[in-house]
């Protein structure tokens, strides 16, 4: 009574298998570059909104996605089987015609069109995300088998963003203007999502829940060491890695003095090197522990990311092999945290006796969130506070805050996975007790 019902996965899982729970990866990061890089341009030059009217209504937005992603975490745990994929279902729904009226506001109402639709797609969104993030833990027990599920997810999920950007480029290039190819990719995101996420429905062999598995309060996840653990570096990790996100068109234009056609050269290898190296990652957690694997990432993302701070005009080359190495380094950041919260979900499970692997996922895409929120305060604040002025030549600050403050986050949050204590023989044990329980 302690776990899930046993799945036919946890005797074998089928390539097949894999293949339909991570493939609606690749559709649902298509509208992601449609939100944070175009959004606000289209709204202010097609629509005539200021840039302090779109600022507010996406933070107004971002806020209630916040608050909603406790409660769609605790409503799909007390979800069975049938009620998740329902969930799924109309969270894709409202996730389409957040997207259509998104990109097609109706007429003089441009601002109550943008609000509602943020929020309609940010909702849909949270409905769609939590139990599908949620499902990873019960399609198989085996800490390798959920590396590689997690890998093939968030590779196909790198895939969808590259496509993202490449899909408007390619629309605009024939001819069409910005708006219609937002209107072109979101037609593109919705029809491949709900092919995909049929397959998923319909297709994937679903684990059910147990029916008999207390469902808990929020306080009994302050008491799970392991997440707080792991929330806490995912956090910091994610500050490490947004920050570099958000001043990175900065940095190539007044750093290295480079054009934006290197921005875009240098984005595709450091996130082609990502894709590459996740299933060597996976091939690594075989035979080494993947909280050390991730440390040990993190510390060479450090060495090789570091060297940035003191790179000037025309180091283009020196940059490459920077993105390249941490690009690859971060097919770690990928691939073997998502799997080790599932592991976090078993050691809850078997030490309160319930399932909040929901809320447990829900909470970590609340850090996400919050990572990247913050990280763009901290970046552009203290740009802001160090008088730069976007001259070539004068780029001290924004190459300081661009790669030594990442480097000291990113060093923080290996210290902090030193105390995570949940092995792959403990996890091991922490199955088979669940399973004796049942």
């Amino acid at each position: 009574m302690w776990g899930y019902s046993k799945s036919p996965a946890d005797q074998a899982i089928s390539p097949w298998q894999v293949i339909l729970y991570a493939l609606p990866a690749m559709p649902l990061a298509l509208p992601t570059l449609v939100l944070f890089i175009y959004l606000p341009t289209l709204y202010v030059e097609e629509f005539g909104l200021s840039l302090t009217l779109v600022g507010a209504l996406l933070m107004l937005a971002r806020i209630g996605d916040l608050l909603l992603d406790p409660w769609v975490g605790g409503l799909n745990d007390k979800a069975n089987t049938l009620q998740q994929r329902g969930l799924i279902t109309v969270g894709a729904l409202v996730c389409a015609l957040g997207l259509y009226l998104l990109t097609r506001p109706i007429e003089g109402w441009y601002a109550s069109s943008l609000i509602l639709a943020l929020s309609l797609l940010y909702f849909g969104w949270t409905l769609v995300q939590i139990p599908y993030l949620a499902l990873l833990p019960r399609l198989h027990s085996d800490h390798r088998q959920r590396t590689k599920i997690a890998s093939l997810r968030e590779g196909l999920g790198v895939i969808g963003l590259l496509l993202s950007a490449a899909i408007p480029v390619y629309l605009i290039n024939q001819g069409e203007s910005q708006l219609e190819a937002m209107q072109g990719l979101t037609n593109i995101a919705t029809v491949f999502v709900g092919i995909t996420l049929t397959l998923l429905l319909t297709r994937l062999n679903w684990p059910a829940t147990q029916s008999g598995v207390a469902q808990g309060k929020f306080k009994t996840l302050l008491r799970n060491r392991p997440a707080r653990t792991l929330m806490l570096a995912w956090f910091t990790n994610g500050l490490a890695n947004g920050i570099p996100g958000v001043l990175f068109p900065l940095y190539i234009t007044a750093v290295l003095g480079s054009d934006e056609a290197a921005r875009a050269q240098l984005i595709l290898l450091y996130f082609v090197a990502a894709i590459v190296s996740l299933p060597l990652w996976w091939i690594a957690s075989r035979r080494w522990g993947r909280s050390q694997l991730w440390q040990i990432a993190m510390l060479v993302a450090i060495a090789a990311f570091l060297p940035a701070a003191w790179l000037g005009e025309g180091d283009i080359l020196w940059f490459s092999l920077i993105c390249l190495i941490t690009g690859a380094m971060l097919g770690a950041d990928l691939a073997l945290p998502q799997a080790l919260q599932a592991d976090v979900c078993d050691w809850h499970r078997l030490r309160f006796g319930r399932d909040q692997s929901g809320l447990l996922f829900a909470l970590w895409n609340v850090c996400t969130k919050l990572a990247l929120a913050l990280a763009a305060m901290l970046a552009f604040g203290l740009l802001d506070l160090s008088g730069f002025d976007g001259d070539l030549g004068e780029a001290g600050s924004l190459a300081l805050i661009y790669a030594f403050l990442p480097c000291v986050f990113k060093l923080t949050a290996v210290f902090q996975m030193q105390s995570f204590g949940l092995t792959e023989a403990m996890h091991q044990r922490i199955v088979a007790r669940l399973e004796s329980r049942r």
